[in-house]
């Protein structure tokens, strides 16, 4: 469950960049496509010209919550700052993923952290959890601006005054990645009961993953992809066949 991105760099004289997907036609390749959008603000922030070719073999599915337009830009920015002999630091990086997405940045680190902010103040967190997961994608889908006005429309009464355990929830959050165990009370999305009113089959997906014998099971991001964490990889490699056997676009995947 991975897209496969080639930037390939030709000395020139004036700006150039293309973008060439295979894998999903309805994917822009144009400036609203973000691996394009990294690639150009790159070249400005460097004040360097430059024919750039890029080539997305997509997989992940588009408009699911999966972070796939996310993580291509933050791979097109690792790319271009290879080939320009790493120009820019670390943070400088960072900083350029921050104006492109909330994501964008998480998908630079790549790796268990805390996302405060918009998602681009990253604190790092243990990488004590080890995952066998079943991602699978409801039907039905949903863009990032969508679900945050349905987000918004649901919680329109909200007024801030409703007490928040955020403290208590961090420190069970952090005793559950020492401890390398997921327990079920650090686990929520706060997008799924709004998406779920417009995504019911994303709510019988998750009810899915369950019978199936998952662990747990939640809406990834803004939705409606779901995964299931399963106790090994046997039991997720048997609950991925049965979905796809249901004509449900589903895949394995672990966490390293």
């Amino acid at each position: 469950l991975s897209d496969e991105l080639t930037v390939i760099y030709r000395p020139s004289q004036v700006t150039r960049i293309r973008l060439f997907i295979r894998g999903n036609k309805f994917l822009a390749a144009d400036e609203k496509n973000l691996a394009y959008r990294a690639s150009k603000l790159y070249l400005e922030l460097a004040k360097k010209t430059a024919d750039i070719e890029i080539r997305l073999y997509k997989r992940i599915p588009i408009a699911a919550g999966l972070a796939g337009g996310s993580s291509d830009a933050a791979a097109t920015l690792r790319a271009m700052n290879k080939l320009f002999g790493k120009l820019f630091t670390e943070r400088a990086l960072l900083n350029m993923a921050s104006t492109l997405g909330s994501d964008v940045p998480y998908c630079l680190y790549g790796k268990t952290a805390l996302c405060e902010g918009r998602g681009e103040i990253l604190t790092k967190l243990p990488d004590s959890l080890k995952l066998n997961l079943v991602v699978a994608v409801a039907k039905e889908r949903v863009s990032t601006p969508a679900a945050y006005h349905k987000l918004d429309e649901f919680y329109s009464d909200f007024d801030g005054s409703i007490a928040s355990d955020g403290d208590g929830f961090y420190q069970n959050l952090m005793s559950s990645l020492g401890s390398g165990n997921l327990s079920e009370d650090v686990l929520f999305n706060i997008f799924e009961k709004p998406i779920f009113n417009v995504c019911p089959g994303a709510e019988r997906l998750k009810d899915r993953m369950y019978e199936l014998g998952a662990k747990h099971a939640l809406m990834s991001g803004s939705g409606p992809s779901v995964y299931g964490i399963f106790s090994n990889e046997a039991e997720a490699k048997l609950a991925m066949e049965v979905l796809r056997k249901e004509k449900i676009t589903a895949y394995t995947a672990n966490s390293v």
